[in-house]
């Protein structure tokens, strides 16, 4: 009788000792898969900040590559999971930029739309949408200038011409636009100058005239308005040919601006000037000022202006170059550019 008792209470004793190996065995394995745990997350963590130090110095690719070695990156911080969507969205925004691709650009800068951290990655998001911003005014500038040159317009086209070379060609595909276009310079100097030598002649004697009449009234001018008058004579070509100065003055007087005395044209250049409009108009467009370019401002209502750009050809100082007509809405920031040939405003941005 003894022996089965035995026999039952070796074998609870087994039982009990293999219930004991395995919850030893199993808080040995949960101890371990706690530790590999942290571990891994520590890990992403480093790759994160090293990625951050990266897009700091604008090294994005470098920051992606970082986050890339980072395991299992869907169990890690969604953060870090984020920073890595994003970055390959902005390396292929920059890629597309730099070859001109202006669909794939946008396509990947509109997915980086609401973005807002971090800091670093904002501030890269901002330099590819500056990027993207200058090569779409270059190719629609580059386009214009063969329209408009084969239209034989070659104010517009001349116009067109100096707006693409004025961007900063620190931008690749910029700097490719402005060297393949770089010819079109002789071709439309050489047009404008025939164009010019069979007007020069009676546009000279018609202001000749203007002048003569005129002198009386000149000389009563105050002296402000002399030295403003005798300013620059690049600045009268441009007013002369403005078609908003002409606009304004033949409603104000009946008469062509093209035979008004120099002080006349000064002052109406002068009430077609508004500064806080024109730096709105800069900072919505990324259009850059370039020295020698004269702008003209009308108020056509709601927020609604028009705004001549013109530049004297380099070429010949006696041409007046048109670089653009826009229309500028104040309160949305929207900006239109007239097409010479078609007739038709664009939108810029």
């Amino acid at each position: 009788m003894k022996k089965p008792k035995i026999l039952v209470l070796c074998g609870l004793l087994f039982s009990c000792l293999v219930i004991l190996t395995a919850c030893s065995s199993q808080n040995t394995t949960s101890t371990k898969t706690t530790t590999s745990s942290s571990s891994t997350t520590q890990k992403a963590t480093e790759y994160y900040q090293s990625a951050l130090s990266y897009l700091e110095s604008g090294e994005n690719k470098q920051a992606y590559d970082e986050l890339k070695k980072i395991k299992n990156i869907s169990q890690a911080d969604k953060k870090i999971q984020a920073l890595k969507n994003n970055l390959k969205y902005l390396l292929a925004a920059k890629k597309a930029v730099t070859t001109a691709d202006l669909t794939t650009t946008k396509t990947n800068l509109d997915k980086l739309a609401n973005v807002k951290t971090p800091t670093a990655l904002v501030k890269q998001i901002k330099e590819v949408t500056k990027e993207y911003q200058a090569v779409k005014l270059a190719k629609h500038y580059a386009d214009e200038v063969v329209q408009y040159y084969n239209a034989q317009n070659y104010t517009a086209a001349g116009g067109s011409l100096q707006s693409l070379e004025s961007l900063s060609s620190k931008y690749q595909a910029v700097a490719m636009l402005q060297e393949q276009y770089a010819s079109y310079n002789d071709k439309i100097a050489s047009a404008q100058s025939s164009q010019a030598s069979s007007q020069s002649s009676s546009a000279a004697t018609a202001t000749s005239q203007a002048e003569s009449s005129s002198a009386t009234s000149v000389a009563e001018s105050t002296d402000s308005s002399q030295a403003q008058a005798s300013s620059s004579a690049e600045n009268y070509t441009n007013a002369r040919n403005s078609k908003i100065l002409n606009s304004e003055y033949k409603k104000e007087t009946g008469s062509e601006l093209s035979s008004a005395p120099t002080a006349a044209v000064s002052s109406m250049s002068a009430k077609m000037d508004n500064q806080a409009v024109l730096s709105a108009f800069r900072k919505a467009t990324a259009i850059p000022q370039e020295a020698g370019d004269q702008y003209y401002v009308q108020d056509l209502g709601n927020d609604l202006y028009q705004i001549e750009i013109r530049h004297t050809s380099s070429a010949d100082p006696q041409v007046s170059n048109l670089k653009g007509m826009y229309q500028f809405n104040l309160s949305s920031g929207v900006a239109q550019k007239l097409n010479e040939v078609t007739g038709q405003y664009e939108r810029l941005n």
